[in-house]
């Protein structure tokens, strides 16, 4: 995992305590029941505390999955 994941990972844990480690990567909307609108905005809050960034939250509406997220912070991270 690179450093976005790993970040992006504890954020997982906190949003999803009873998620299983090893899925987290792999979690999207779609494999997740718990993942729910309070959930994204949830998920969402804690990217922005962990990572020091100011969220939009239409900016990352269609970010539904742990992948889709890391990516998006990616392209943010790259333009600061």
């Amino acid at each position: 995992m690179n450093e976005i994941e790993v970040k992006l990972d504890h954020c997982f844990s906190l949003a999803f305590p009873r998620m299983d480690p090893g899925r987290r990567a792999y979690a999207s909307v779609e494999n997740t029941s718990e993942w729910d609108s309070l959930a994204q905005v949830t998920l969402l809050t804690l990217v922005g505390e962990e990572f020091g960034i100011e969220i939009d939250f239409e900016e990352f509406e269609g970010a539904t999955s742990f992948a889709a997220l890391a990516s998006r912070i990616g392209k943010l991270s790259a333009g600061a």
